[in-house]
């Protein structure tokens, strides 16, 4: 997900292998920095193109909880949409 060296290089190596090998979507979710947000940030390392099928989920977290919505419709290209759900009650007070 980047051109630098990381302590995951060897798993992002396995993950793009992977991910073009399967040749349908293939979403990663994860929380990490807990900063919401989709997008495709695996890049080929030949090509240092972004892979299309691969797209990663970023979810909230603390201090902001809520959920992500994800739609699995088989009959779309892209078969899965995400949507953020936001808790009323969870909101911050500005």
């Amino acid at each position: 997900m980047g051109t630098c060296a990381t302590g995951f290089d060897e798993f992002l190596a396995a993950l793009e292998k992977e991910t073009l090998a399967f040749g349908k979507p293939v979403v990663y979710v994860h929380g990490d920095t807990h900063t919401y947000r989709v997008d495709k940030p695996l890049v080929g390392s030949t090509s240092r193109r972004i892979i299309e099928n691969f797209t990663r989920v970023e979810t909230f977290g603390f201090r902001d909880t809520h959920w992500v919505r994800v739609t699995i419709d088989p009959s779309d290209p892209n078969v899965f949409s995400f949507r953020q759900e936001i808790v009323k009650e969870n909101l911050a007070k500005h």
